[in-house]
């Protein structure tokens, strides 16, 4: 019955088509471009209206009114404070599974234990209080020893996508979505010398939650993206982006 409820859902998508806004993680940017043309294959008459920013400032903008269907979180406790708040139809199941990395374009020796970067200068991080994927990256550098002997050095950004900037221009090291790194724009970085993936056994899997909001209750179209991302489909363009996904 709901595989045939979800098909004539789809059929109405297809015919009539609409918006769906998403609010999603800053980390998912470099996924969201095929993600959206795959989509479009079922849905072409459907846009995707994308929000992309870090995702305790996009829970807060959810909060006060703004009109997301969807939220794709940088980790499941994000999701939850939403679902938890009343805004979300039912609690977050998970979509991907982040890795986090640290990256340079400076002559510096990059390891997956995080040792040997005393000799940095700067190191950007995202905002741990609002960016899991901060989070993620001064729990590794405690969980390694590591904090004590370079948090004077670390810049602080707002969303994972800055640290990622700096780390082109001013910052010697950033800490980064892994995902980046699968990006086509950054293909001339090498793994191993422009960037490695820091030790998992480091920080907490950062599970990325996404729920369907109270708004996007009474859109088809959000529905039908929502399941979407859930879809064998989409979780292979995960994979590609360098995320786990969920069996």
């Amino acid at each position: 019955m709901k595989k045939i409820l979800t098909m004539l859902a789809l059929c109405v998508v297809m015919a009539i088509g609409g918006e769906v806004v998403v609010f999603a993680a800053a980390n998912t940017t470099y996924a969201f471009n095929e993600l959206i043309q795959k989509y479009s294959q079922i849905a072409p008459q459907t846009k995707i209206k994308l929000s992309l920013g870090a995702s305790g400032g996009l829970v807060t903008q959810i909060q006060n009114g703004a009109p997301a269907d969807v939220f794709m979180a940088a980790n499941m406790d994000f999701a939850h404070k939403l679902y938890e708040s009343g805004f979300a139809l039912k609690a977050p199941v998970v979509y991907a599974q982040g890795a986090l990395a640290i990256f340079s374009i400076r002559d510096i020796k990059l390891n997956a234990n995080l040792k040997d970067l005393e000799a940095t200068k700067s190191l950007s991080i995202a905002n741990p209080d609002i960016a899991p994927y901060g989070k993620a990256s001064i729990e590794a550098l405690k969980n390694a020893n590591e904090y004590d002997k370079l948090k004077d050095k670390i810049i602080i950004t707002q969303k994972i996508s800055e640290t990622l900037s700096q780390a082109l221009s001013a910052a010697d090291v950033g800490f980064i979505a892994a995902s980046a790194m699968y990006d086509e724009k950054m293909s001339k970085y090498k793994e191993g010398e422009n960037f490695v993936l820091v030790d998992q056994s480091l920080y907490t899997p950062i599970d990325q939650g996404i729920v369907l909001t109270k708004k996007g209750e009474s859109n088809q179209e959000a529905k039908v993206f929502y399941e979407f991302i859930l879809s064998d489909d989409a979780k292979e363009i995960f994979k590609k982006y360098g995320y786990n996904t969920p069996k």
